[in-house]
């Protein structure tokens, strides 16, 4: 979001200033959004805090303030600062949308939307503002599969514009056996659930076959990056390149392949993807939907997520199911053996999910289930202070569960992470935006995971996990089903005991842990789009 809200800055800032403002705000503001860029976070503060103290009514300060906040995981506090910059600018769209994300990051989902359809409402044309709205319908207990892929449709009808494509490389080889140039797009080419997935491919891909490329579109780094950044032919950061520019940065290296990595997530591409830089564009790992982009060629899948015969009329995309699951798990080295017994009395629950995704619905049902197996707990992650607790223990309250008997921790270190996911006798998915990288990770650690199934791949990657396992058993197609399982569960303790004992063995057995073979699999399905391609641009 940082990029977004800079942009959104300096675009009025060229406009003019928005009211009178004092000696030096000007310059005090670009040195912040200066430093902010380059993740001085602290140094940038203090040059939006200077601007306050000049001028206190400056929204623009209090608004990348929020920005911080938000950075920072402090989501309580980035909420008052947008709401703020509000306060005193309440028309402005990026202001409203901020406002949403950080809404959305609280898992008040409700709230979110209509901020975001207000935002929406205040600038129709905003690609940037249309594509938060989408990925939110996305994840909306409450949107239907039909209504969202309408409104996927609809935005791409408005940015993905044939008219707009740059001309196809004028002699480019068709050969369809011949080396490939793959390219992969992604803001989360770091420490990110997408990389813990994408990593051992690269390391396992065939250099013969494919040269690899790598477009990297968020300023942020760390030593995953580093990993990334060896293991590709050629690295191009291009978070700072106009839409125009990346396409014909891509286009430029003549790209047979582009494979994007985001869909309509933070740090997309869409609006430079629609320019078609690529003769195959693929959406792969990222987003577990159509974009509703005819730019778009295929999407790859399984048939798990996304079963034949049902997920077609919701895709633009042509579906490329790779033919045993969409991805494969490589356990870091260091994570802990699975623990026989979780250390506390009565059944110990888990979510192990970013806090976005426990919205006020998903909390309700787990105090049900807490009501239904009595001495049992749940730890809950990622809950970063008081006021956000205590809108977690609400729903608790509301049926008279005792605050003890949920633990809420903040973002914790890797190592505690583990040692608190290890520790808990049964892990429970979020609905509808199910785990992908902490599922795997629980059942690596020996501990259950029980998944709730919807109607689009966003609510299906705990069914294609835990399906290909042999776990059928702990998918629910439903709230009341979802309990039934996991109380089941609960009072059966020599199945969990068996399930901790031989979890590990399973995953060793079965197509999660073959990295090699999905990357061949996954190499073939690029092949197989490359073939069409030639056979149709002899």
């Amino acid at each position: 979001m940082l990029s977004r809200l800079l942009a959104g800055w300096a675009g009025r800032r060229r406009r003019g200033p928005r009211v009178p403002v004092g000696e030096g705000v000007e310059a005090l503001l670009a040195e912040g959004v200066a430093l902010h860029r380059s993740d001085r976070l602290a140094d940038a503060e203090r040059c939006y805090l200077q601007v306050l103290t000049k001028d206190p009514q400056n929204a623009d300060a209090l608004n990348l303030l929020g920005a911080i906040a938000q950075a920072r995981l402090e989501y309580d506090s980035a909420l008052d600062y947008f709401q703020a910059a509000l306060g005193l600018s309440p028309a402005q769209p990026l202001f409203v949308q901020n406002l949403g994300l950080a809404l959305g990051d609280l898992g008040r989902l409700d709230e979110a939307l209509a901020a975001l359809r207000r935002a929406h409402a205040l600038d129709p044309g905003n690609e940037r503002i249309e594509a938060n709205l989408l990925f939110l319908l996305r994840v909306h207990p409450a949107v239907e599969e039909a209504e969202c892929f309408r409104a996927h449709r609809a935005w791409a009808a408005r940015h993905d514009q044939p008219s707009a494509r740059l001309p196809p490389v004028v002699g480019r080889c068709t050969q369809p056996e011949r080396r490939l140039r793959l390219a992969y797009v992604s803001g989360d080419l770091r420490a990110h659930a997408v990389a813990a997935f994408l990593e051992p491919l690269f390391e396992r891909r065939d250099r013969s076959a494919f040269e690899l490329f790598c477009y990297r579109t968020l300023n942020k780094q760390d030593a995953e990056t580093e990993r990334f950044r060896a293991l590709a032919d050629h690295w191009h950061d291009v978070f700072d390149l106009s839409d125009e520019a990346f396409a014909n940065l891509v286009r430029g290296h003549e790209i047979d392949i582009l494979v994007d990595l985001a869909g309509i997530t933070r740090g997309h591409r869409a609006s430079a993807l629609a320019l078609k830089p690529a003769p195959v564009q693929i959406g792969y790992l990222g987003y577990l939907g159509s974009t509703g982009m005819p730019a778009m060629d295929y999407r790859i899948t399984d048939a798990l997520a996304d079963p034949p015969g049902h997920s077609e009329r919701f895709h633009t995309e042509r579906l490329l199911r790779l033919p045993r699951a969409q991805w494969a798990f490589a356990p870091h080295p260091e994570m802990p053996e699975p623990s026989l017994e979780s250390g506390v009395a009565g059944i110990a629950f888990g979510s192990f999910h970013r806090l976005a995704k426990l919205h006020a619905a998903q909390l309700a049902l787990w105090a049900e289930l807490l009501e239904q197996v009595p001495g049992s707990r749940l730890e809950v992650v990622d809950v970063p202070g008081d006021e956000v607790r205590e809108r977690v223990l609400a729903p608790f309250r509301e049926r008279g569960i005792a605050p003890e008997r949920v633990g809420t921790h903040g973002r914790l270190e890797r190592d505690r992470y583990w040692e608190l996911m290890r520790r808990t006798d049964i892990a429970l998915d979020a609905y509808p935006y199910n785990g992908g990288a902490s599922t795997c990770e629980a059942l690596w650690m020996g501990v259950p995971v029980v998944t709730r199934v919807g109607r689009h791949g966003f609510s299906r990657s705990g069914a294609s996990i835990l399906g290909v396992l042999g776990l059928e058993d702990l998918v629910a197609s439903s709230d009341a089903d979802y309990l039934e399982i996991a109380a089941a569960l609960a009072a059966d303790s020599p199945r969990r005991a068996a399930l901790c004992a031989t979890l590990r063995d399973r995953m060793r057995a079965s197509p999660l842990l073959d990295v090699r073979g999905l990357a061949r699999e996954l190499e073939q399905a690029y092949r197989q789009a490359w073939r069409e391609y030639c056979a149709s641009h002899p």
